[in-house]
């Protein structure tokens, strides 16, 4: 969330929808929507990742971008599936601080 008073991005240009000023179902949706029209189909809202259905298909899965998200640092790239599979690997082996954790997945 965005502290009172501060604009916070648009619900189109945020990767992840909870760093907007206002998080409530209207905004959530509209920032959804957005992404969606942009070809953006992947959405973080905090620690959660939603995926739209883009019912075509999209440049999304290849080795370059693959690659791309094999690193440890995947903050700096925008929502993507491979993003979530990355800190559930390097969280599972310890690395990054700590110790390994269990990680789990739920697609739905």
């Amino acid at each position: 969330m965005v502290p009172p008073g501060q604009r916070g991005p648009s619900p189109g240009a945020a990767g992840d929808l909870a760093a907007l000023a206002e998080l409530d179902e209207a905004a959530l949706l509209a920032g959804l929507r957005e992404r969606f029209l942009q070809q953006r189909i992947y959405t973080d809202i905090g620690d959660i990742l939603v995926a739209m259905n883009p019912f075509q298909p999209l440049p999304l899965y290849g080795r370059e971008v693959s690659e791309r998200y094999r690193r440890l640092e995947t903050d700096a790239l925008p929502p993507h599936i491979f993003a979530v599979a990355s800190r559930a690997y390097h969280a599972m082996l310890g690395r990054g601080g700590g110790g390994p954790r269990n990680q789990c997945i739920l697609i739905r």
